[in-house]
């Protein structure tokens, strides 16, 4: 007579994370290189560059993936995120794919370098609105809702795309934060500094696990800040 599970007469091993749901999509969400100094209102200021460190950076990360499992690459519009979506497709032979609605979010009047002068330098007003955790309130710009759900409508058809693989997703720290936010139900939109290459692991089944956060191995420990 062979022993039952549902009876209680058979050992159950306890489920582990490497045991990912059938036809699980994985989705490793990556935050480009660190960008270029720029001067706020400058040609560059709306779409700059790798900085030399982030282009030292997406190659580490290429690396990183180059044995990974990886079906397709994909990367906002914005320079500094398809050079480093290049940095991980190019070890296997994809292309990247682009689609606009992965760029970081829109920001009004405080864009073109506004918003980064405005945080560098302490701004009152910006202090103010960096308080709320949320993308409401600069001048013209997109709304939190708006942006979360055009970050998670565009990650819900990736998901469907590749049921069953794993995509990389570059893109941008506000996008990473506001879907993880829209998974998790939170309020704030704005609750974590995202580094620079790092992978936030998206689990999709039935239901959405969050695997990793700002796992960024190829750059330092983060936990002990050793490189």
């Amino acid at each position: 007579m062979s022993e039952n599970p549902v009876s209680g007469t058979a050992a159950v091993p306890q489920p582990t994370l490497g045991a990912s749901a059938p036809g699980a999509a994985r989705l490793l969400l990556i935050r480009h290189g660190r960008s270029a100094d720029i001067v706020p209102g400058s040609p560059d200021s709306s779409d700059p560059p790798l900085h030399t460190d982030g282009e030292a950076q997406a190659r580490a990360l290429g690396q990183r993936l180059r044995s990974a499992r990886i079906d397709a690459v994909y990367s906002s519009h914005l320079r500094r995120a398809h050079d480093t979506a290049w940095q991980v497709a190019v070890h296997h032979g994809l292309d990247v794919v682009v689609h606009e609605d992965l760029e970081e979010v829109r920001l009004g009047d405080w864009a073109n370098g506004e918003f980064r002068r405005r945080a560098a330098t302490s701004d009152p007003e910006f202090t103010m609105w960096a308080s709320t955790g949320r993308w409401d309130g600069i001048p013209n710009g997109e709304s939190d809702d708006e942006f979360r759900a055009r970050v998670a409508e565009r990650m819900s058809r990736l998901a469907e795309r590749h049921k069953g693989g794993c995509a990389a997703v570059v893109c941008h720290g506000g996008v990473i934060n506001a879907y993880v936010a829209h998974l998790l139900g939170t309020h704030r939109s704005i609750w974590m500094m995202v580094e620079n290459t790092s992978i936030t692991t998206v689990s999709i089944a039935d239901t959405a696990t969050i695997v990793t956060l700002n796992d960024c191995q190829h750059l330092y420990d983060i936990v002990t800040q050793q490189a």
